[in-house]
């Protein structure tokens, strides 16, 4: 009777072979395995009627990292030696496997973000209820207290006190330019809600892009001497340069100086990471204390302490390419995440899982599917009641 690693052989030559995907060596080797049995042949007809084998292949497309069979070992009761093969439970196994070879599980095992990052589909079918990923969206503050709503379609040009034009692009608000120095400094602020981001450009060129629960409060023109932003939550900038005017983020008790630079801010905790991609930036805590990153690196404060490590550029700019990018993760922090990407409030009851988790999904996926990837990898159930998720380790 075959061992299990023969099971999770044929089972990946199955998949490959329902998803047109196998050489014909691999063919071949198939058929030499539904020939030497007749209940092999039953089981790959069953299979292919499946709907629920479908779904499970289907929800796999929506992820793009390498499969981890030891995610199915572990959740799989062994073959004992002498005991009839349960079919059924092969079946569920190449099942599983089509939504697991998407799943990366331990710290070993990672894929890197792809370059440029790949758009993944999402086709398989809703769930009832189900919750979608967040969208463009955002609210802008003028300099007068009114406030507009901010969706991904183009929409009339606005207009600040000044006469300054705000344009609604696709590519989100850009702020016209100006030579004169503005009587009266005007600021905007920029926010966004769980379950949104924005893009804008500042009157210098200045790019910003704003994950979920963020906000930018900035001059409608900035003034000769420099250009000063306040961040709160998470940001990646490409900043327009300019020699003679710095560029500064302020957040939280500290400040991040450039002059022309690309770099992403995370301040959701009372850590602020900073990681820069290119060029150069100083940070600079309360006390005046500074640091110098180099490109690659990456800036942890908190509580006035600085740690400058290496950073994992890909994983830092992961949310601005639309996708999830976990690696050695706590669940926790995973949670976090996703609670701000669906509008979620989390309620934990027990223990969380230890392992730290690693993979990939897209940010368009639904919450049903990345919920079902989680459960996979970390062993976590989830139940969802609109939009409360309690999670915990047993059914």
């Amino acid at each position: 009777m075959e061992q299990n690693q023969d099971l999770y052989k044929y089972a990946d030559l199955i998949l490959k072979y329902l998803r047109e995907q196998a050489s014909a060596a691999e063919q071949q080797e198939l058929e030499a395995w539904l020939d030497k049995d007749v209940r092999h042949r039953q089981l790959l007809e069953s299979l292919q009627h499946r709907e629920a084998l479908r779904d499970a292949i289907a929800f796999h497309d929506t992820i793009d990292v390498d499969a981890d069979w030891q995610a199915v070992m572990a959740r799989a009761t062994p073959v004992v030696p002498g005991k009839k093969v349960a079919w059924r439970r092969i079946t569920k196994w190449i099942a599983a496997a089509a939504v697991l070879t998407g799943v990366i599980v331990g710290h070993k095992w990672y894929t890197p973000l792809p370059r440029p990052a790949k758009k993944m589909a999402v086709t398989s079918p809703p769930v009832k209820n189900d919750i979608l990923p967040g969208s463009s969206n955002a609210t802008l503050r003028l300099g007068n207290g009114q406030t507009v709503h901010l969706g991904n379609q183009q929409q009339e040009t606005i207009k600040e006190a000044d006469g300054t034009t705000i344009a609604q692009q696709p590519g989100g608000l850009v702020y016209s330019k100006t030579n004169e120095s503005p009587a009266t400094a005007l600021f905007n602020t920029l926010s966004t809600a769980k379950a949104g981001q924005y893009q804008l450009t500042l009157e210098d060129g200045t790019r910003v892009w704003l994950n979920a629960a963020s906000s930018l409060k900035f001059p409608v023109h900035f003034s000769k001497g420099e250009r000063r932003v306040e961040l709160t939550g998470e940001g990646y900038f490409e900043v327009a340069a300019s020699q003679d005017k710095p560029f500064k983020v302020m957040v939280q008790n500290m400040e991040v100086l450039v002059l022309g630079t690309h770099f992403n801010i995370g301040a959701y905790s009372k850590a602020v990471k900073t990681t820069l991609i290119t060029g150069a930036v100083k940070i600079q805590v309360k006390d005046k204390r500074a640091w110098q990153l180099l490109p690659g690196q990456q800036a942890d404060v908190q509580d006035n302490q600085v740690r400058i490590s290496n950073a994992d550029t890909e994983k830092a700019i992961a949310w601005k390419e639309g996708i999830f990018f976990f690696k050695d993760d706590d669940f926790r922090e995973i949670m976090e995440q996703v609670a701000r990407w669906y509008d979620l409030d989390i309620r934990y009851t027990g223990p969380l899982p230890v392992k730290r988790i690693s993979g990939n999904i897209s940010r368009q996926a639904r919450l049903s599917q990345v919920l079902e990837m989680l459960n996979f990898v970390s062993g976590a159930h989830f139940r969802v009641n609109g939009r409360e998720v309690t999670v915990s380790m047993t059914e």
